[in-house]
């Protein structure tokens, strides 16, 4: 048996800690430094100028040798924690319209390389979840779709294309987060999927993406999935483990979700479900938040090792995981600048946008007044580590302006009250001869955003409507002449209508789930 002082070492070696401050200066470096994780976390909170971040991961990296891991949620449209530092991407679900696995790869590819040149060594991505559940906000757009296969082909284009371009890939949600509507960041979701299907389902694109070894990391969900284990999230649970590596030949690193999130720290616990990840299977512990959580779950690791609750030859081997992986990325080696596809983002956004009826064209010439209806999702994924920020909503407005068109935007409320929707109603009329575009933001979990569109329709039933979000409110309003899909509502997601809007791209898109005519999906 090796000594404490040993133990511990090879416990916080298995741990991804989270931590505040945005430069050298304002983080924890000393603290960080004499824990000596095994990988490092980072969040908006953590995102200064360019230069800060370059100076705060090469502080980072200085801190280990090899250099611990540094790790980022940088997935493309409503999950990037990094905005000015590297290419902005679609939401996959957009990208999977697009019909292009290539466009995946090559978006990977792109990402891959900012993210090395900035020293960051493992994205947290890409989502290998289906998008199962209409009603869900925290899968989603994150998702390539419904389909198990394309789905499947997308994962693996992307994943390939982010090692390429110098970074470990990340497949999660592990065995499968998407026929869920429960967010794991507030509770802890149950499937009760059956074994078969979840194998002919659910897990088909990380089996895809693990037997073309396209992926150097499997993050297991906080979902207690019945099939393989009824009482114990897959996280915690042997026999997702078992199913990754031996049913699935997996032989890089089980990371766990963030242990912090509710459906684990209102339940076993953060600290104890550290030990108990790491005897499930995990070799790499997300504490993503508290540094002293970490520090009180590297003293539990080690009592557990001392108990026998926890095998040490389990420790040694989840280290020595994490260690490979560490030393593998010790040097980063991006792609050159003429390597990657800088215009693939934008493509890929124009590509997206899919017409499920009529014409999206404006009319040139036209001004035009676009209604959007704006307000939080409850969107944990998206907001996770974030900190506080005054900058405007992305607008499409602004967009079609960059394109030399008239136009004004109007914002109102996700579910706006009777009176704000009598003034609005009151005030369209009155704008005379123009173009109306409304931007919808799941009216099928809105009542009062999607009753608020049926009025406008009557009063312009030429209005067109873009789904900003998940497409499962598009086919609400069967009076509407025009509807579009984005899949996303960020800036590069409004780019790409815009194109389509002024004539300069045509919509495309396929859809990548389906969607029913007429009436809310729950």
């Amino acid at each position: 048996m090796p000594n404490a002082a040993d133990v511990h070492r090879l416990a916080r070696g298995t741990l991804a800690v989270g931590f505040a401050g945005a430069s050298p200066d304002a983080a924890p470096l000393e603290e960080l430094r004499a824990f000596a994780p095994g990988a490092l976390t980072l969040f908006t909170r953590n995102v200064g100028s360019p230069d800060e971040l370059r100076a705060l991961v090469g502080a980072l990296r200085a801190g280990g040798v090899p250099p611990p891991l540094i790790a980022v949620d940088q997935e493309g449209g409503r999950v990037a924690r990094l905005r000015d530092e590297v290419a902005p991407l679609p939401s996959a679900m957009a990208v999977a319209a697009s019909g292009d696995p290539a466009l995946a790869a090559a978006l990977g590819a792109l990402l891959g390389r900012d993210l090395a040149a900035l020293g960051i060594s493992v994205d947290l991505a890409p989502v290998a979840d289906l998008a199962l559940a209409p009603a869900s906000t925290t899968i989603g757009t994150r998702s390539y779709g419904d389909d198990p296969q394309r789905v499947a082909a997308f994962v693996t284009a992307f994943a390939a294309g982010l090692e390429r371009g110098g970074v470990a890939a990340t497949l999660k949600h592990a065995p499968g987060h998407g026929a869920t509507a429960v967010d794991s960041h507030l509770a802890l979701p149950r499937l009760a999927t059956d074994a078969a299907t979840l194998r002919a389902r659910d897990m088909v694109p990380f089996a895809a993406a693990i037997r073309a070894g396209a992926a150097s990391l499997v993050l297991t969900a906080h979902v207690v999935v019945e099939a393989l284990d009824p009482e114990r999230p897959a996280s915690l649970a042997p026999a997702v483990y078992r199913l990754l590596r031996e049913e699935l030949g997996f032989d890089g690193v089980c990371a766990t979700d963030c242990l912090e999130m509710d459906a684990i720290a209102r339940g076993v616990g953060t600290v104890d479900g550290a030990v108990a990840a790491l005897a499930a299977g995990a070799d790499l512990v997300l504490i993503s938040h508290h540094l002293e959580l970490a520090q009180a779950a590297a003293t539990a690791i080690v009592q557990a090792v001392e108990t026998g609750r926890l095998p040490l030859a389990r420790l040694e081997e989840a280290h020595a995981r994490v260690l490979r992986l560490r030393e593998r990325f010790a040097v980063l080696r991006p792609l050159a600048a003429d390597a990657v596809d800088a215009a693939a983002p934008l493509a890929a956004a124009r590509a997206a946008v899919t017409a499920v009826r009529g014409e999206p064209r404006l009319r040139e010439g036209s001004a035009v007044t676009v209604i959007s209806f704006e307000g939080a999702l409850g969107d944990a994924a998206a907001a996770s580590g974030t900190r506080a920020h005054v900058a405007e909503a992305p607008s499409l407005s602004a967009a079609l302006r960059r394109r030399r068109w008239k136009s004004e935007v109007m914002r109102v409320p996700l579910d706006p009250g009777a009176d704000e929707l009598e003034l609005l109603l009151e005030h369209v009329p009155r704008l005379g001869e123009r173009e109306f575009v409304l931007v919808t933001r799941r009216a099928d979990l809105h009542p009062a955003q999607r009753e608020a569109v049926a009025r406008i329709l009557a009063l312009v039933p030429a209005a067109l409507i873009v789904s900003a979000r998940e497409p499962y409110d598009a086919l609400l309003w069967p009076a509407a002449h025009r509807v579009v899909c984005a899949y996303g509502d960020d800036a590069l997601a409004f780019e790409g209508v815009a194109d389509v809007l002024a004539g300069r791209a045509p919509a495309g898109g396929v859809l990548p789930v389906r969607i029913a005519q007429g009436a809310a999906v729950r």
